[in-house]
């Protein structure tokens, strides 16, 4: 049974990584030649997305994408239970979003181009003033009509379970005025445990739930928690 799952796993990753290796190749040349812009960059990276989710064989229930407004900025506030996280999000919501992306891997040679060129977002996390900025960037982002996908537990779950949010994590909602759409990730916890690099076909439930508007900062703390019991009755 392990000696199957290993077969999966090291068959997967490298269908990982040829497909990253040629979509990153293409996007870079589009960059060049001036065919590529953010909202490009953005829509090239769910399709990659969803390529991978179809080609992994994990059956995905997903529900709520009719609560994602159309034609309006909003923040999409996740769960994150894994490492699959961001490729989910990426392929079932279906719509273009922005991210943040450790300081690290814009240092990547290539690659860490083509973040900037597409605009994602670089937070340092021992910085509270990079802490601060992003959430200005944030709001900058919003006000322009982009939206964003944030990770409120600030980290992956260790355990599987739904951790406290961050208190500054969603100061951005007030401040530009878009509402919050909760989403809750169920089982990818299970496909890349901590500490094994084995891929489980677990199961994965997407739900998104209902907007929820931070009217005020002085509302702010009471509207995170229900946030996060939004996301906690989805799971």
């Amino acid at each position: 049974m392990k000696t199957r799952k290993a077969y999966i796993s090291i068959v997967y990753y490298l269908i990982v990584f040829l497909s990253f290796i040629v979509g990153t190749t293409m996007l870079a040349l589009s960059i060049m030649l001036s065919y590529s812009n953010p909202a490009m960059c953005q829509t090239i990276a769910r399709r990659w997305a969803r390529f991978l989710l179809t080609f992994s064989g994990v059956k995905i229930t997903v529900s709520g994408l009719e609560n994602i407004p159309k034609n309006q900025p909003v923040i999409f506030a996740s769960n994150h239970q894994g490492a699959a996280d961001i490729l989910l999000c990426l392929g079932l919501i279906p719509i273009n979003f922005r991210f943040v992306i450790k300081k690290e891997l814009f240092k990547i040679p290539v690659f860490g181009w083509i973040l900037k060129k597409c605009d994602y977002f670089v937070v340092d996390r021992a910085s509270i003033l990079s802490v601060f900025k992003m959430t200005q960037d944030f709001v900058g982002v919003l006000e322009k009509g982009g939206s964003i996908l944030i990770f409120p537990e600030g980290t992956r779950s260790r355990n599987g379970a739904l951790g406290p949010l961050k208190q500054a994590s969603l100061l951005a909602a007030p401040k530009a005025g878009v509402p919050v759409i909760p989403i809750a990730i169920s089982g990818s916890y299970n496909i890349l445990q901590p500490g094994s690099w084995l891929f489980e076909r677990h199961p994965i439930k997407f739900s998104v739930g209902k907007p929820i508007r931070i009217e005020s900062e002085e509302a702010y703390k009471e509207k995170l928690e229900e946030i996060r019991e939004a996301i906690a009755r989805m799971l």
